[in-house]
């Protein structure tokens, strides 16, 4: 299992270009079958154009139901759950 703190992903970037590296990093791990822990601590929230990069190119490369099993969260709040959770129910829709 590879571990990715967001917070080092985001420290120096703006939000594409971190999303970019998320998507790098996820993209890699799952080309070696491994599963991706997303750390959130001292996360509060990002936008959508950080989760298009990242999570919207690796759903495009790897499908939907590929990408949700290969990530797990750790430290995530409530409400950043609900977020991520209606992104993946967003673009299910749009390729249904």
């Amino acid at each position: 299992m590879v571990t990715v703190k967001i917070k080092d992903v985001l420290n120096g970037r703006n939000y594409p270009e971190g999303g970019t590296m998320l998507f790098s990093i996820i993209k890699d791990a799952m080309n070696s079958n491994q599963t991706v822990s997303i750390d959130m601590e001292d996360v509060d929230s990002f936008p959508t154009m950080f989760m298009n990069t990242s999570f919207g190119s690796l759903i495009d490369l790897f499908g939907l139901d590929t990408t949700k099993q290969a990530l797990r969260f750790q430290n995530i709040k409530k409400a950043q759950i609900e977020r991520i959770r209606k992104y993946f129910n967003d673009y299910k829709s749009l390729i249904d």
